[in-house]
């Protein structure tokens, strides 16, 4: 056998053995809590950004409502973006930022008899919140519904996002344009099967007309990237909002994720001041942006935007 078809053999063979571990199942902990089954929420190791767990939790959420499941989110029991290595087993990284779904959380799940396991692995076929939140409003109903219920804010992210946001406004009856201009890795690299971004002139552009239509006081950006917030700075000056937060000129051929949490002991901190940040967003009085994880969230956590625009610009290939 030569090395090639050696190494197609053990990547066909650690595939097997990665869809058998995240395989969903049925277990049991112990007698407690006969009356209920827990559905426990998994997703495999993997470096993903926050709304890409929010958007395939909320999916499974769904799975187990409509089974009458009670849904447990578990981002403890394996690696992933917001847990440090020694964390792993000891803290959930969901309850960083998010209550659990129904106010039970693993402790409850311990020592249960009847506990589903969800599949860790994100199969084409499972249905979760993405761009056709933007295209389709029966979509955006049916999942905002979903979040209504079960996407809440813990009440220590429900606190710096009070104090940021009275921060910035001063006010609730304050009226803005919220922005989210998506640049690093998206620019660099058109990531394949994501949605194209709109260039920054087309957003400045929109936002100016959104602006002045609804006659809003501030503009309020969400970017990681340096050289678009220099650029809305310029153009918007004092006028111009934004959370103050680390932003990056040139990540390369990097995903910004690995950029962003790159240091361990900064995980946990870097996830709260994006969500904050989405989360503002969220209470804009207008929306303006491309599609991405942060506008799907946003469009989820916002109770009502007068207007919002969002391109669709298709994928990239």
């Amino acid at each position: 056998m030569n090395g090639k078809k050696f190494l197609k053999k053990i990547k066909r063979f650690d595939e097997y053995y990665t869809k058998w571990k995240w395989r969903e199942r049925k277990v049991s902990y112990g007698e407690k809590n006969a009356d209920k089954t827990f559905f426990v929420i998994r997703r495999a190791t993997c470096k993903v950004g926050l709304f890409s767990y929010v958007m395939t939790n909320i999916g499974m959420i769904d799975v187990a409502i409509q089974k009458g499941y009670i849904p447990v989110i578990d981002m403890q029991n394996n690696r992933n973006t917001y847990l440090m290595d020694d964390e792993v087993g000891k803290c959930n990284a969901w309850e960083f930022f998010f209550k659990q779904p129904c106010g039970y959380s693993l402790k409850d799940v311990q020592d249960s008899k009847n506990v589903i396991l969800s599949n860790g692995i994100i199969e084409k076929s499972f249905k979760y919140p993405d761009i056709d939140l933007v295209i389709k409003e029966e979509v955006y109903k049916y999942w905002k519904n979903i979040a209504d219920k079960y996407l809440h804010l813990s009440d220590n992210l429900v606190y710096k996002l009070e104090r940021e946001k009275q921060r910035l406004f001063g006010s609730d009856k304050a009226r803005v344009v919220g922005v989210l201009c998506r640049g690093t890795d998206y620019i660099n690299n058109h990531p394949k099967g994501h949605p194209v971004q709109p260039s920054v002139d087309e957003i400045i552009s929109k936002t100016k007309e959104v602006w002045k239509k609804h006659q809003c006081q501030y503009v309020y950006l969400a970017t990681e990237d340096k050289k678009i917030f220099d650029i809305f700075k310029k153009e918007f000056g004092e006028k111009l909002k934004a959370v103050q937060v680390e932003r990056y000129e040139d990540t390369g051929n990097s995903n910004i994720n690995d950029i962003i949490y790159a240091d361990e002991r900064e995980k946990k901190k870097k996830g709260e001041e994006y969500l904050v940040t989405i989360a503002l967003l969220a209470q804009c009085t207008c929306l303006v942006a491309g599609c991405a994880g942060g506008t799907y969230g946003a469009l989820l956590l916002s109770e009502g935007y007068e207007y919002k625009y969002i391109f669709n610009k298709g994928f990239y290939v």
